[in-house]
């Protein structure tokens, strides 16, 4: 795997971020409190100002990057398409900045220093690296344990989910349409496929095409439409079989042979097929009602 391949990883989106700015908040306090680092003093009441001053910073800065940002840049903080990559740019961003924050605060209302005048002194740049650096070393200690709490309760919430909803798949009253008619399956162009619905396997958006993935004579096949998930799942409506578990993908519930939960979410395993389908955040309450509706 190249450096590229890991950066666009799949990574676990917080959906707890209120835990990071808090946790972000009380150890910095703490540690500064504590241990007393980088010739910091507790040692009068101006001092315990200071820490607050930077506690504050601190908190600010991280309401402002885990709970307002995903807010306002609703796409690019995407939870389906969240990366490592994407991760340690967010990461990076938000400790350089609040490093820089810390510094200004630092050199000009601290030390009263002239911050204009000595940008090409020499003393404003070992500040600026020491403040920088020592933010960095002092949030990064309470942002990596937050991102371990919280996955690791997702992994344990998802792995109890995921256990219980293949109780309900076990359970569930299949519905095969195999006595039924063969459906003809076209797009915007002449291409078309006739298949019985319950051959079908799943449905995968591929750009301005769907691929659908069904069985014909024992064998699997994909027969690429010119369509939108959208349509095939209107048109897929009527048979009790499927359900759009993610923004790309429609499954057949009756091929579902196990359900994962990971981190990251869930993963579907078909039968006859490798191929592992999704569940999103954005569909997840409807995958869970379709398979309590059928018990």
């Amino acid at each position: 795997m190249n450096l590229k391949e890991y950066l666009n990883k799949p990574m676990y989106a917080i959906d707890r971020p209120w835990v990071i700015v808090l946790l972000n908040s009380m150890v910095v306090a703490l540690i500064l409190a504590i241990f007393e680092p980088f010739h910091y003093r507790l040692n009068s009441v101006i001092q315990f100002w200071v820490l607050w001053c930077f506690v504050g910073l601190t908190f600010i800065f991280s309401v402002v990057a885990f709970v307002l940002f995903p807010k306002l840049f609703k796409r690019f903080y995407d939870p389906e398409r969240w990366t490592i990559g994407k991760n340690l740019l967010h990461c990076s961003c938000f400790l350089l900045f609040l490093g820089l924050a810390c510094f200004i605060y630092d050199y000009y209302f601290l030390m009263r220093m002239d911050f204009w005048s000595d940008l090409d002194t020499t003393i404003f740049y070992k500040m600026l690296l020491i403040d920088v650096s020592a933010a960095i070393t002092i949030v990064i200690i309470p942002l990596i344990f937050g991102f371990f709490i919280i996955e690791n309760n997702a992994l344990k919430r998802n792995l109890q989910e995921a256990k219980r909803m293949n109780k309900l798949l076990s359970e569930r009253n299949i519905q095969e349409e195999k006595g039924g008619d063969a459906i003809t399956l076209s797009g915007d162009t002449k291409e078309s496929i006739c298949v019985l619905p319950d051959n079908i396997m799943y449905m995968e958006s591929s750009g301005n095409y769907v691929d659908v993935c069904y069985r014909e004579e024992g064998n699997m096949k994909h027969k690429l439409l010119r369509s939108t998930i959208k349509q095939m799942d209107e048109m897929m409506e009527k048979y009790g079989c499927f359900v759009r578990c993610h923004r790309a993908y429609i499954v057949n519930v009756n091929k579902i042979m196990n359900i994962n939960g990971n981190a990251q979410g869930y993963r579907l395993n078909l039968e006859d097929t490798q191929q592992e389908i999704p569940v999103s955040r954005t569909y997840l309450k409807d995958f869970k009602s379709f398979l309590n509706k059928e018990n």
